[in-house]
């Protein structure tokens, strides 16, 4: 009895830092090259309590005698984009956590946005949106980036591609791009209102297209098909108000000046 409890007295006075865990950080460039150097922190998510290293020559910061709970850790160097990792969860006292970080060249990563910008100006994008799925991998919280490859995206006709980017970055920068996503959500609707107006269902048609103009109502091409889908119908007093509402923003357009004689000459024959 008395070996026992002598046993137990000297695991209570074992020194608190053998049962304490470590979270080790490693932090690299794009190329995996080891960064030195770069302010380090873990930042307890439940607390906001910060403990601040400086990585040494071979990229890692140690940080020890970490409590259980859950953490980030940040890192961040001039001329380059902040890292942060995603949430790690210490359970267990006794055992080590390991993160790499991959830090992100500001002026690398800003001339290969340049690059497919210059894509999506010209019309190529599909090769822009390449480039910048490739690019939110390394910063997946660049909401810019989300909103160029929406844009990409509906040039390819990809509407969901579009309408998640254009989520991403309303989530990401709700200032700047909060309306994105409902711009987008027009377009879908009008390409939706276009196939449904080829497929001869005109209600449907009717239905898209006024959705979107609700969003976009300065579409001259919006009110120009909701006027034929409503004369297919034979509505022509709701033709001829899309038509007139396409022709205020696109006077001289004449398809829709040749539309509107259409229109008009089968109200006529119709009454």
């Amino acid at each position: 009895m008395r070996k026992l409890m002598i046993l137990a007295g000297a695991l209570l006075l074992m020194p608190l830092s053998l049962q304490a865990a470590k979270v080790k950080a490693m932090v690299v460039d794009s190329n995996k090259k080891a960064l030195q150097n770069v302010d380090c922190k873990l930042v307890n998510k439940a607390t906001g309590q910060e403990s601040i290293l400086r990585a040494n020559k071979k990229g890692e910061a140690d940080f020890e005698k970490v409590a259980a709970g859950e953490y980030v850790v940040q890192a961040s160097m001039k001329g380059y984009f902040v890292a942060i990792s995603e949430t790690l969860s210490v359970t267990d006292a006794e055992k080590d956590v390991s993160v790499t970080l991959e830090m992100v060249d500001e002026k690398a990563f800003k001339a290969k946005e340049g690059e497919a910008n210059q894509l999506l100006s010209n019309g190529k994008f599909k090769e822009a949106a390449v480039m910048y799925k490739g690019m939110l991998k390394l910063t997946p919280k660049e909401a810019v980036i989300w909103a160029n490859l929406a844009k990409a995206a509906a040039g390819m006709l990809d509407q969901q591609t579009a309408l998640d980017a254009a989520k991403k970055a309303a989530e990401f920068d709700p200032k700047e791009y909060g309306s994105l996503q409902v711009q987008i959500q027009a377009w879908a609707s009008f390409e939706d209102g276009i196939h449904a107006l080829e497929s001869k269902d005109f209600a449907k048609a009717v239905k898209l297209l006024t959705e979107s103009l609700k969003a976009q109502p300065q579409n001259a091409d919006g009110y120009y098909n909701l006027a034929l889908a409503y004369g297919h119908q034979r509505k022509y007093g709701e033709a001829l108000k899309s038509i007139d509402e396409a022709l205020k923003l696109k006077p001289n357009e004449k398809a829709y000046l040749d539309v509107k004689l259409i229109l008009e000459n089968n109200a006529k024959e119709d009454k």
